[in-house]
């Protein structure tokens, strides 16, 4: 697998990556208002933006609050499109080389990956377990309460900072993250934002390589803030 390494700051923020992003971002959003309105003068907006970016002079906005059923009801907070541009941007630059250090059964928000591949691998991770159904297993199922908003800020900025050496870069991450706190604790990520796919995966995979090297746990499995961890013995998992 060749080595992917984090782009430098300078081509994070270039105008062929914020274009680049844009692109990605307007998919299935051509018709919004405040996408139909940046597209007007886009080159302008993005030009401005990359001088922003380039002088330090950027910084995030607000978020709009809305409220979806999907199917239980979620708050969901959206960013200005400017901003959206910069998510992408950072998110291009960075899920490549964070890619490469998931586990490989963590499988929301990943290319390759989703619910029908976790079912697929359950179905096979049962069958394994079990000896081909002729042993009994015993499952645990764990759920992260409130997973994105219980995420701390300071903690997340301290596992990126491991593998962003980059001060501008981490200085724009740290940016993003604390673009959102809904009170004073320096806690939780908004649901709108792409960044936020990654950031809780990456903020996850210290629970998952824990399990899987730490705890030696053959048979687990995450989705987003759902994990499982199968075994044939039921003493072990209650002592988890």
């Amino acid at each position: 697998m060749p080595k992917y390494e984090i782009p430098f700051f300078a081509e994070i923020i270039s105008l062929d990556n914020l274009f680049a992003s844009w692109n990605e971002f307007r998919q299935d959003k051509k018709t919004k208002t405040d996408v139909v309105l940046f597209s007007a003068n886009l080159i302008a907006n993005l030009l401005k933006l990359e001088q922003e970016l380039k002088t330090g002079l950027y910084r995030h906005g607000q978020y709009y609050h809305f409220k979806i059923s999907d199917p239980k009801p979620r708050d969901i907070h959206k960013a200005l499109v400017k901003d959206r541009v910069v998510h992408h941007a950072l998110y291009r630059a960075l899920y490549p080389y964070f890619e490469r250090l998931f586990i490989f059964d963590s499988y929301s928000c990943r290319l390759k990956k989703g619910t029908h591949r976790a079912i697929g691998r359950l179905a096979k991770f049962a069958g394994q377990c079990s000896q081909n159904q002729t042993l009994a297993i015993s499952v645990l199922k764990g759920d992260i309460k409130k997973c994105f908003a219980s995420i701390d800020h300071q903690t997340l900025k301290a596992i990126l900072a491991r593998q962003v050496k980059d001060p501008e870069t981490m200085n724009l991450l740290s940016m993003v993250i604390d673009s959102f706190s809904p009170n004073e604790e320096k806690v939780g990520l908004p649901l709108g934002n792409l960044t936020s796919q990654l950031f809780v995966n990456v903020y996850l995979n210290e629970l998952d390589r824990f399990v899987k090297h730490q705890l030696k746990e053959k048979y687990y499995l995450r989705y987003t803030d759902d994990f499982v961890i199968l075994s044939s013995d039921q003493e072990r998992l209650k002592n988890l």
